[in-house]
């Protein structure tokens, strides 16, 4: 079957409604991609991008040891520095149209992946439409949506038994960003047997390690502390009001820091320094305990629940980071994904319509400008980290008790 047939296929039977939101969809990220700023991203992507073209990737590192992108991902956007400045347009177009254009190829996966689900069209234009995919692919300006897409090919390949062309997808994912790292253990328990497990893991490795040897041969070390070193920060205002994680949890919901006793203080240090490797650690283990879980809608929600529970229990975060995993939440049960969806995309508009002073996200982006929020702002983040909180909590026991279960079924 070729492209054209496929296509076809893929949008049978579509009603004229799910075709107005496609139109729609398509025109607000073109809107926000050529009309809008962007978030403070852009100017630090444009800085690191400029570095390059100055010193070589190798020495931006030297130079600015808070760039923190991979090498490929680094020349590339120095490649958009160099057309904005012959072209005359904007950098900030250069760096999020193609993100915006990836966006579009989850949204056609997500479509491919719901197969004859009666509602794929539904959740197909649901995400299309939806503020954060909308913000965070054309708007905020940095590489994150670029981790769903090739998760989702990922998925699609694995599906297909292409289990090295699925690792190759994977494996360029990490020559654009880190985060998919997550999602790997889930892939790889995916696959039944041991043999070709060991040949997804190794292709991996092989392909993502690529475009970083002409780096690491020449400076090794300070790749290692740059790139694979780095470690989410937790974003928070000059006046300390986290933007999300453990954080909102422990000190807006359930009492403020000097209102805790101060023999909880050290174990909630110790919590907040390793939420990390906690987070990383139990994504694991709920991956292994669905590895049987083989079909492609089941391997799809086993990647939305591990990411689920990364955003619940990591102390370190940034609004982008939900774009790893955002189209996944549309395989998870309803009473996760409906919640989880609209809290957090109210959260994130409202928050960044306050940020530029006005709802269609023109001028500037000021975070550092507004040190406390309006009240319901808090309220909708406050509601949102409780959905993830007790969402990754239920996924974790009912994936425990239903292994419980199919062990004591077992002669």
């Amino acid at each position: 079957m070729n492209a054209t047939s496929e296509l076809r296929t893929l949008f049978k039977g579509a009603p004229v409604w799910f075709w107005f939101a496609a139109a729609l969809g398509a025109a607000l990220r073109f809107y926000l991609v050529v009309f809008t700023q962007g978030t403070q991203d852009v100017e630090i992507w444009e800085r690191h991008a400029r570095d390059v073209v100055a010193h070589g990737v190798v020495g931006q590192y030297h130079v600015d040891l808070t760039a923190n992108h991979p090498p490929f991902i680094s020349e590339v956007e120095a490649l958009f520095v160099r057309l904005a400045d012959a072209t005359g347009l904007p950098f900030r177009i250069f760096l999020r149209a193609p993100f915006a254009l990836l966006d579009t190829a989850s949204a056609l996966l997500l479509l491919t992946l719901l197969g004859q689900n009666a509602s794929r069209f539904l959740l197909a234009a649901c995400y299309w439409i939806n503020p954060l995919s909308l913000i965070f692919s054309a708007y905020h300006g940095n590489t994150d949506s670029a981790i769903a897409f090739f998760l989702w090919l990922a998925v699609v390949l694995l599906s297909r038994d292409r289990i090295v062309v699925a690792a190759m997808a994977i494996g360029i994912s990490l020559w654009i960003k880190l985060p998919g790292i997550v999602a790997i253990p889930a892939l790889t328990f995916a696959i039944p047997k041991w043999r070709q497990r060991f040949v997804f893991v190794m292709s991996v490795l092989l392909i993502g390690v690529l475009t970083y040897l002409p780096a690491l041969f020449q400076d090794a070390a300070v790749v290692w502390q740059n790139v694979f070193g780095y470690r989410a920060q937790n974003l928070h205002t000059t006046a300390g009001v986290p933007t999300w994680g453990p954080r909102v949890l422990l000190f807006s919901i359930i009492a403020s820091p000097d209102k805790w006793p101060a023999a909880t203080h050290a174990p909630i240090l110790w919590f907040l320094e390793h939420s990390w490797q906690i987070a990383f650690a139990l994504a694991i283990f709920v991956a292994w305990l669905r590895r049987h879980c083989r079909s492609s809608i089941e391997l799809g929600a086993t990647i939305g629940i591990c990411y689920v529970i990364v955003y619940a229990f990591s102390d370190g975060w940034s609004f982008q980071y939900f774009a790893w995993s955002l189209p996944f939440w549309f395989l998870l049960p309803s009473w996760f994904a409906a919640p989880a969806v609209l809290l957090t995309s109210v959260y994130v508009y409202s928050l960044y319509a306050y940020l530029c002073g006005n709802p269609w996200l023109l001028g500037h982006w000021d975070f550092i400008g507004h040190p406390y929020w309006p009240t319901f702002i808090n309220w909708f983040r406050n509601l949102a980290v409780l959905v993830f909180v007790i969402a990754a909590i239920r996924f974790l026991a009912t994936t425990i008790t239903s292994q419980v279960r199919a062990h004591r079924v077992r002669p």
